[in-house]
């Protein structure tokens, strides 16, 4: 900011004129002459010409008072301080002049350091207002900027709570909300999150967005009426739109969601409200422009929804679904059978998927919930810690991430894949163990004669449940797999020293012939022609 104040001095005296210019370096207080005159038309056309900050002016001089000179001064220059050189007999013409807006004045005779206070003090209310004045102007100026994010955030107040119907006018015309005083249509818009999109869109890429659809959206309504748009979230836009009729705002919001899906790298749904008969009806019109908008759950996007036809269906029953459908699945996923489960639990979406009309996002979310609840719940005895883990997150998704319903039912396929395949892969470990465990019961106990019953009945399973159990694991059946070990012990005893009579005891068989006809039947040979084979000098 200018330090420098500029100074003229009017006078008919010529002396005194000459002595305040060069009596006092002016310069070293930050005064510049501008010049002087010596009778009161010059002094005007000097002022006219220079517009000093400071005028030094004698009260009588020919041809124009200083007086006149003053009215007429400080309708050219109200910012200038007037400083009024009189005589004693002119004091009350000093005193006139202060009134008419002359900031001081000096009786003659005076001194040098009397003239260099009062023009010092003028000097400073000069430099404190020309710093007020810029002050003034930037915050005018930082008020200008603001009045975006000012009206952005009156108007999300606004569409929230009742307005003071006395201040709204004011407040409107203050923030320059330029819409009529007629019915409102307000729009919530949101963008689309595409299928299969990450949560890793960069910050360039969600404000390119934003402006695009901002924009977009403003130059479709403005095309066919007044409106205004403004932010309310990261990817949810309102707007607040002047209409004629009831069926308008549904003609408008088609073509923002055309214009939007042509001109830009996105999409939006958009809930519209019932149009509000004053501005007093905009937040009820909110609220119903979001409950409508909250059905793009159904559609995943690049719809619109008119709350009208959403507060005709409310009175529709909530979704629900059998019970028996129900306990087909979750039997399913505990009994680990992946492909009924997944053939129940489609049935179940199609049915939700056949009723007619769209019930409460709320509701069928809801729904959606329990039976992921129901789905781990079956699972829950067969789950390890570890395991559990998987779960929780996909439960997770559900409640935070699943914005439609085709998110909600992808994530619920998951979990039920899930825990099929967790249930299977115990039943296969459990299964991998009782057969282990048998089998090293079998290969103990060749010797000992038993039925598939009677090795059913140590794992504490049916017969024919083990049966199946034991050729599922094994690839054998179970007395196929005992005669196999016990042909190959004998082999390992017949390679030694123990006679056939012994190895035949030795694994199950009494009768040394029937040994025998059972080993030439399963090698080949006899149990003798085996022995002399790998007998030392054979």
């Amino acid at each position: 900011m200018d330090q420098t104040c500029s100074m003229v001095v009017i006078d008919d005296i010529k002396t005194v004129v000459n002595g305040i210019v060069n009596q006092l370096n002016w310069a070293e207080h930050g005064i510049e002459i501008a010049g002087t005159a010596t009778d009161g038309e010059g002094g005007l056309a000097l002022l006219r010409r220079t517009k000093p900050d400071i005028i030094v002016t004698d009260i009588r001089m020919p041809k124009l008072s200083g007086i006149e000179m003053t009215r007429q001064i400080t309708e050219l220059l109200p910012g200038s301080k007037i400083i009024f050189i009189s005589g004693y007999s002119d004091f009350d013409n000093a005193q006139q002049a202060v009134k008419l807006g002359a900031f001081d004045y000096v009786l003659k005779p005076f001194t040098s350091k009397q003239f260099l206070n009062i023009v010092l003090q003028a000097r400073d209310s000069v430099l404190k207002e020309r710093a007020d004045q810029v002050r003034l102007g930037d915050m005018e100026r930082k008020l200008k900027e603001s009045i975006p994010l000012l009206r952005q955030e009156y108007l999300n107040l606004l569409v929230r709570y009742a307005a003071d119907p006395s201040t709204l006018a004011q407040r409107w015309d203050f923030l320059q909300i330029d819409l009529d005083d007629r019915p409102f249509a307000v729009f919530a818009i949101e963008i689309d999150r595409p299928p299969g999109a990450s949560n890793e869109q960069t910050i360039k890429e969600i404000e390119l967005n934003r402006f695009a659809v901002q924009n977009i959206a403003e130059e479709t309504i403005l095309a066919s009426t007044k409106g205004i748009v403004f932010r309310d979230g990261v990817n949810r836009f309102i707007a607040i739109v002047n209409v004629q009729d009831p069926d308008e705002p549904l003609a408008v919001a088609e073509r923002c969601l055309r214009n939007v899906a042509r001109f830009s790298k996105c999409t939006i749904s958009i809930g519209v409200g019932q149009v509000a008969r004053a501005k007093s009806e905009i937040p009820l019109a909110y609220r119903q422009s979001v409950e409508a908008l909250s059905y793009n759950f159904y559609t995943g996007g690049n719809s619109v929804f008119d709350f009208r036809d959403i507060e005709h269906g409310k009175h529709q029953a909530p979704p629900v679904y059998s019970e028996h459908k129900e306990k087909e699945l979750l039997y399913s996923i505990r009994s680990g059978n992946s492909d009924k489960a997944e053939q129940a639990l489609e049935q179940i979406f199609m049915e939700w998927d056949g009723m007619h009309g769209y019930p409460s996002p709320d509701q069928t979310k809801v729904l959606y919930f329990e039976l992921a609840l129901a789905i781990q719940k079956a699972a829950a005895d067969r789950i390890a810690r570890p395991e559990k883990l998987p779960f929780e997150d996909k439960i997770n998704r559900l409640t935070h991430h699943a914005l439609t319903i085709r998110d909600m039912q992808r994530l619920i396929k998951e979990l039920c894949s899930l825990g099929c395949g967790i249930v299977e892969s115990r039943q296969r470990e459990e299964a991998q163990r009782i057969i282990d465990e048998s089998k090293r019961y079998m290969k103990e106990h060749l010797h000992v004669n038993e039925s598939v019953a009677d090795y059913a009945k140590r794992v504490h399973l049916s017969p024919s449940y083990f049966a199946n159990l034991f050729k599922k694991v094994t690839g054998q059946a179970v007395m196929q797999f005992v005669l196999n070990e016990r042909m190959e012990r004998a082999k390992l005893l017949l390679a030694g020293n123990d006679s056939i009579q012994e190895v035949a005891e030795a694994v199950g068989y009494e009768d040394r012939s029937y040994f025998s006809e059972v080993f030439k039947k399963q090698t080949g040979m006899t149990p003798k022609d085996f022995k002399l084979r790998y007998a030392k000098n054979g």
